[in-house]
């Protein structure tokens, strides 16, 4: 729906036009209007993420998407295509390049608006292919072939669909690039094959059209012509030494690295420089490939020669020395090597028959600098492409150019995929589509899949999929040839590493999640943390690990991480580097949790194993922040754990971040490592976790108003406690019931239960506890109505959390004492706790933040600064978005809803309190959705522009009051 209506932007789009695009003839669901309301609300609240979200009005059966079409892709395509053609028209074709390869690379990605599937959106794409695309693909090629950029034509060119790329335009504009590259043989070889194909097909006027074409190039390079015989095949000058490997036929993509050997290969008047590039990256992610197809496109600007040598740096055999590459290469310049002696000869008698014009070199497949060092001497005079999995960090010191080649795209990927099975890609779409992510953009895998599906063209691409999805089927793909299968490729890396870090290596096979820190590598390897650094660098220069985001931080990619996982099972020292896994994640944990809760009971944990470097904090915020950033690695240490029965770890972890995880808006990962915790509590016999793990879980489904859920959890707590007679256990229970009855709308019962766990935690002098029971009961008393006695105990709440050092206890009596000065009146007061509790929460409570800002919202509108107050309301929202809090982004979005509606911005406010209603209505609040119900129907009747926007809010404390 929002395709269609960006398509159509700023226009009327009719609910049957709607329909017609959206769904085929017959697959329409019963009420398509219907269907359209809710996704326009969908769409609508998704849009509320932007700044500025552009505006969806519905109007007499119409809905009407109010945006710039100069924001839209489609639209800004075809404005860069005119004025592409206005420069090509005025001779400017450098600046035509510039406008058409930014639409045709930028902007065109893919097929357009492919999730629509109606009749009229098939019709669409097939038309604005052929007028759009077509076209500014063709005028890109004429002025490419204007500026001489006949190469940048034809790697286009390949990587355009077969059905574009065999269209008649297509295939003159590559006969054209052909003869512009002096590729004559090959440019008549490819004629004779198009008008066979044309011939075959029954186009016989596009066959004869493009005889006449052929011919006109042919006249236009005369002194080229081609002269074609069975007999006599057209003489190759013996002197001009050409050793490439056959060019890559199925290459696809990697254009940006094409067009970056471009740039780094030529001087400054755009002739061959004498430089080297190296092309660094993972084993089988298609280095060699590409540096032959670039070598054959940039062929002929090196009419001195092109050289080719596997120096089998990695890979079964010999490894290649420098004598024989110097006797292969002169060999290849008409020298018989035996009759030049000694080697020092043969080097000086290289250079100076390549001092001449340039030649391009390439050295594939090189182990390190040592084994070119010398051999480089005698090439200072060409382009020298090197491929290699390191780095060869003394390459770039001598000046040479790293070329990352890094994964293929998912899009790179899945064309590739297309074009040789062609349609069975589309057929089975989502088969296909889990086949590309699964190789992970590794060349090596994607093309030995490509070949098995090919030869079993009756098997369905999903058992392919399923075959991938198995770590050893996957490494053993290939057959046990050298390099032939996966296996054997990654182990020539591995074993070129010392044995050290090989160690290293094996160890991280151990971890199961994303990434892996400095300090987790220096625990799991049990050494100096600047030795394991340095090791992790050497990884790094092997391509076995990359740093995609991060200098500190070290990613496996998937492939090389089953490698890892293969070899870490095969060690003796695999369970030795689990247990310090374990007990790095569950240290560092509870010292963030000591740090963020320090008057918290903490939790018993055996200390860690030997070697073991926990991560220490200075302070609340950076043990949130440490927290944060290892979020996605302690879910996955905990998964692993509870699959392979550590009870011990999966009972104490959650106890440790889930409290964190809940302030940084991740309450599902805090409730799923509960549920894990419960499991292996019963499993393991341990009343006592798992009675914690119930009362923890209880207090997050409560915060997610779970109430029913909450109280099952909580009464099995209190039951299992009292069962190990417990008296910390079961108060600590009794708090969260008391919350649970103020959340349900029964103060009274809470303040009850509240004062008796004070007087228990006092008793037991729980002062941490107590804090907490004080700042619970302030807000008890003030929902109650009695503001005297919610002020008493939210100051003691705030006096003890100073004494104890506990800054969030503390962040939330400053939250509360600002709400009671707000139902006072006392704004000054309200919004000097408020500033506060945000220098106190900044950056480790979402939730909280979302509090404090709602409540400056309403001190705001009390006192008159509606923009100050739309700005905290939508802050409010925000933070309770990222806290997945539904009460909390219901009451924001009706107090924006309000303040909109107050600034006669009824079509806002309208929508706003549209979402409001749906959630009020999800979490049982009926009292707030009947009386948004209510404002809705005001809307109609509102003044278009009020006089004074400020005095429209009607009586604003009663209305904070209702609110």
């Amino acid at each position: 729906m929002l395709s269609v209506l960006l398509l159509r932007a700023r226009r009327p789009v009719p609910v049957a036009e709607l329909t017609d695009w959206m769904w085929p003839v017959g697959k329409a669901p019963d009420d398509p209007a219907g269907a359209l309301v809710t996704y326009r609300k969908r769409i609508v609240h998704a849009l509320e993420r932007m700044d500025a979200p552009p505006r969806i009005r519905y109007r007499d059966g119409s809905y009407q998407l109010d945006v710039d079409r100069e924001e839209i892709d489609f639209h800004e395509f075809g404005r860069r295509v005119d004025t592409a053609r206005a420069a090509a028209r005025d001779g400017d074709h450098a600046s035509a390049v510039r406008e058409l390869a930014s639409a045709i690379d930028d902007l065109w990605t893919g097929t357009p608006v492919p999730d629509l599937h109606g009749d009229r959106a098939a019709n669409w794409r097939q038309m604005v292919v052929s007028e759009s695309l077509v076209p500014a693909h063709s005028a890109l090629f004429t002025s490419l072939g204007a500026l001489g950029e006949h190469g940048q034509v034809l790697r286009r060119l390949a990587d355009l669909p077969v059905e574009l790329r065999q269209s008649l335009t297509m295939v003159k504009h590559r006969l054209a690039a052909q003869h512009g590259a002096h590729r004559f043989h090959e440019a008549h070889s490819y004629y004779l094959d198009q008008r066979k194909r044309l011939r075959d097909d029954g186009s016989l006027d596009e066959a004869d059209e493009l005889t006449r074409f052929q011919n006109e190039l042919r006249a236009r390079h005369h002194e080229h012509r081609v002269t074609v015989s069975a007999r006599v095949p057209p003489p190759r000058a013996a002197e001009v030494p050409h050793l490439l490997p056959h060019d890559v036929t199925d290459f696809t993509g990697r254009e940006t690295l094409l067009q970056h050997l471009d740039r780094i290969t030529v001087d400054a008047t755009g002739r061959p420089a004498a430089t080297i590039a190296v092309l660094a990256g993972d084993p089988g992610v298609g280095k060699t490939a590409l540096a032959v197809h670039w070598a054959h496109l940039a062929a002929s600007r090196y009419q001195c020669g092109r050289l080719y040598h596997d120096l089998n740096g990695f890979g079964e055999g010999p490894v290649a020395h420098e004598s024989d590459v110097v006797n292969d290469f002169l060999t290849a310049l008409g020298v018989t090597a035996e009759s030049v002696s000694p080697l020092s000869a043969r080097k000086a008698r290289l250079r100076g028959l390549l001092s001449g014009q340039r030649a391009l070199v390439v050295l594939d497949n090189v182990r390190d600098h040592d084994q070119i060092r010398h051999l480089l001497d005698c090439l200072s005079n060409c382009t020298v492409l090197v491929t290699s999995r390191s780095r060869l960090p003394d390459l770039v010191r001598r000046g040479a150019s790293t070329v990352p080649v890094q994964p293929l795209t998912y899009t790179e990927g899945k064309a590739w995929l297309a074009k040789w099975v062609g349609q069975r890609a589309s057929a089975e779409a989502a088969a296909a589509s889990d086949l590309v992510a699964l190789c992970g953009g590794n060349a090596l895998i994607l093309k030995i899949v490509i070949e098995r599906t090919r030869s079993r063209p009756g098997v369905a691409l999903a058992e392919f999929a399923d075959e991938l999805r198995d770590e050893h089927t996957m490494l053993g793909l290939g057959g046990r040839g050298p390099e032939s299968s996966v296996r054997a490729a990654l182990g020539w890396s591995y074993h070129a590493m010392s044995p050290a870090e090989q160690r290293l290596f094996r160890l991280l096979g151990t971890h199961p999640g994303p990434d892996v820190s400095i300090d987790l590598a220096a625990s799991l390897a049990a050494q100096d943390r600047k030795d394991v650094q340095r090791k992790l660098e050497a990884l790094v220069d092997f391509h076995m690990l990359s740093q995609p985001e991060s200098l500190t931080r070290y990613r496996l990619h998937d492939l090389l991480r089953r490698y890892a996982r293969e070899l870490a099972a095969a060690s003796d020292e695999r369970q030795a580097a689990v247990r310090r896994l374990l007990d790095f994640y569950l240290t560092s944990s509870q010292n963030a949790d000591r740090v963020t809760a320090p008057n918290r009971v903490p939790v018993a944990i055996a200390p860690p194993s030997v070697g073991v470097v926990p991560v220490e904090f200075a302070d609340p915020d950076s043990a949130m922040r440490w927290v944060a950033r290892e979020r996605a690695n302690i879910n996955a240490v905990m998964g692993y754990a509870s699959d392979n029965g550590l009870h011990e770890f999966v009972m104490k972890m959650p106890s440790m971040v889930g409290e964190i995880f809940q302030r940084l808006g991740h309450r599902d990962d805090a409730i799923a490592g509960l549920r894990m915790s419960i499991q292996s509590g019963r499993l393991a016999g341990d009343v006592y976790e798992e009675a914690c793990a119930w009362g923890n879980l209880g207090f997050h489904q409560l915060a997610a108003r779970e109430f029913e859920a909450a109280r099952d959890s909580l009464v099995k707590a209190r039951a299992m406690f009292e069962h190990i007679d417990d008296p910390i256990g079961i108060a600590v229970t009794d708090l969260k019931v008391g919350r649970l009855a103020l959340e349900q709308g029964d103060a009274g019962r809470a303040v009850e239960i509240q004062l008796s766990v004070l007087r228990t935690f006092r008793q037991l002098r729980s002062t941490g506890e107590e804090a907490v029971t004080l700042y619970r009961l302030a807000q008890s008393y003030r929902r109650m109505g009695n503001l005297t006695e919610a002020t008493t105990y939210a100051r003691a709440a705030l006096r003890l959390a100073e004494q104890l050092g506990a800054d969030h206890t503390k962040g939330c009596a400053f939250t509360e004492l600002a709400e009671i000065h707000l139902e006072r009146g006392e704004l000054t007061e309200a919004k000097a706790c408020c500033e506060r509790a945000l220098r106190i929460h900044e950056n480790s409570d979402s939730n909280q933040m979302g509090t404090i800002h709602l409540t400056l919202a309403h001190v705001h509108v009390n006192m008159g600064n509606t923009a100050d107050a739309e700005l905290c309301a939508r802050r409010a929202l925000t933070y309770y978005r990222s806290s997945h809090d539904i009460s909390g982004q219901a009451k924001a979005q009706r107090v924006l809803a309000e303040l909109l509606h107050g600034q006669a911005r009824h079509e806002e406010a309208a929508e706003l309190w549209a979402l409001a209603l749906s959630s009020f209505e999800a979490i049982g609040n009926q009292r707030a959705a009947t009386d948004i119900r209510e404002r809705l129907t005001e809307i109609p009747a509102a003044p278009s522009i009020p006089a004074d926007r400020t005095e429209s809010i009607q009586h604003p404390s009663a209305w904070y009051r209702s609110v």
